[in-house]
Formats: structure tokens, sequence, C-alpha cells
């Protein structure tokens, strides 16, 4: 049975040309054995793998792009250039450049704060200015990863160690794990989340170093996210799936299309493909 939402199958194998051109034919086409001009007989199955993939809205198809995060409604990507630009509401043509430094690898938003994360190790922080307007927060060339939630910026280091910045630039960064098995750290809200690498996913309960429960313990996993839209998990095999609870078991699937190599989740759940196509879950 397809995961709730939409078919698998409909992203997978429908070019964009036939999806645009089934949606336009006449209800009463969609009938098995109705004759078309021009065209093979459209059956119900058609018409149900369209609608399925009108689920998902093109944002932005610029092959450049490695990565995109978001804040509330405010959309950021990252292109392989270090670039960093906003989402400004217009499919397509609709990004404003705010850097352009080339040392740029990782970004992550929340409650209006932009940051980013140099491959020296260095965070900064969006103060308003493009391209000029960055705040220094930490210099660690330990750093590998950062996530923003709830007000909250976290950093992950190349030891598995997790820090919580409290404010001051620096300096004020809180130890809560360290564990060498650590790659991946997402949050939303108040709950922070990490992936270890045996695909092991874990919630962090409060309790510094110790505080932290398992949700699940399967070793495709290969990232996580987290979001108002809830906490997901995509495998190595592209398979995307929801935490619903209890730990362990309660998993929904939501696509399987070996294409996705990337996801990210705010208000709404988005997909990233190797083709640098983004896509916005609508199920």
């Amino acid at each position: 049975m397809a995961p709730s939402g939409y078919i698998l199958s409909a992203i997978k194998l429908l070019p964009l040309i036939a999806s645009a051109l089934c949606a336009a034919l006449p209800a009463s086409n969609a009938n098995a054995g109705t004759a078309v001009s021009g065209i093979k007989d459209i059956t119900p199955r058609d018409v149900q793998f369209t609608r399925a993939f009108n689920q998902w809205q093109l944002l932005d198809n610029n092959p450049a792009t490695i990565a995109a995060v978001t804040s509330d409604s405010t959309l950021y990507q990252l292109h392989k250039t270090g670039f960093i630009w906003r989402y400004t509401g217009t499919p397509l043509t609709g990004w404003q450049l705010l850097d352009n430094n080339p040392a740029s690898k990782k970004i992550a938003a929340s409650g209006g704060n932009l940051y980013q994360l140099h491959n020296t190790g260095f965070i900064w922080r969006y103060t308003g200015t493009p391209l000029t307007g960055w705040q220094l927060l930490d210099n660690n060339p330990a750093s590998i990863d950062i996530v923003a939630s709830g007000g909250a910026l976290y950093q992950l280091h190349k030891t598995g160690f997790i820090w919580r910045y409290t404010g001051t630039p620096l300096t004020g960064w809180q130890l809560l794990d360290n564990n060498p098995a650590t790659i991946d750290i997402v949050a939303n809200g108040g709950d922070l989340y990490q992936l270890h690498n045996t695909g092991f996913t874990w919630k962090y309960t409060g309790t510094p170093l110790t505080g932290w429960q398992l949700l699940d313990n399967n070793p495709l996993t290969k990232q996580i996210a987290a979001g108002a839209a809830g906490f997901f998990q995509i495998h190595k095999t592209g398979a995307i799936w929801k935490y619903v609870s209890p730990p362990l078991t309660g998993w929904q699937q939501l696509d399987d299309n070996p294409a996705s190599i990337n996801i990210l989740a705010a208000n709404s759940l988005y997909q990233l493909h190797n083709t640098g196509f983004l896509w916005r879950f609508t199920g």
C-alpha cells in the first residue's frame, strides 16, 4: 500500500511534461478507453499518479544547490559556491543573495536568525545586511555542523561533542554530549536530536551527557530532520520516514525516491534531489 499523501511511483516515473499534460485534460478523458487524439488512452491510474505528483511544488531548479533550511515561513538555500540565498516568494526566480563567501559549507536558521558555518569551523550570524552583515560566534576548527531551533543554536564537533550556544560570542557554549558516534544533529522548538554512525537516532531529554532517549536503531538511516511538521529520517535508499511514536516502531513512510539526497523540515517537509530540484510535501 502506498504511503499516505501520494503514490510513490508518481514522483519517480512521471516526467514534468506528462504531469502537466494529464492535469490539463478534461475530467471526462480520465476514463479508461477514452480516445485522445495523438495520445494513448489515459487510465484512472494515470490521473492518480498526476494528482500525487502535483503534491510537490517546485521552488528552484538550480543544480548548484547543496542544502536548504527554513525558519518559520522563510526558506534559505546554500550553493556549492558558498553563496547563500533567501526565498522571496516567487518560484524559480525569487531568490535574494545574502552572502557569497566560498568558505561557507552549512547554514541553519531559527526565530528570524540565520547562521552559517565555514570550512574553517567559524560560525557566523546574519545581522540583516546582505553580504557584509555577519557576526562571528565561534572560531573552533573542530566544528563540522550547526543547527538552530526555538531560538537556540547548536554545533557538532568532529569528535562527536554537541554544544549549545548560551549567548556570549566565542566563549558561551555548553556541552550536551560527548559521544564519538554522533554524525548528525537536528532541532525543533525545545527538542534536539542526534544521529549515530550506526543509524541510531536519539532525542535529548534535558540532562547534559546522560539525557538521551533512543527513537530508532535502523542502520539504513543517513540523515535526520525536525520541524513543526515533525521528526523525519531519510535512508540510504532515498526512503523518507516520519516519526509518529512510539520509539523504535512508530515510523510512517512518505517517499522512496532514490534521487532524494537531503531533507529538511519546518512548517513543511522538503526534500532535495541529486538533480538540484527542491520539493515541498503537501500531503
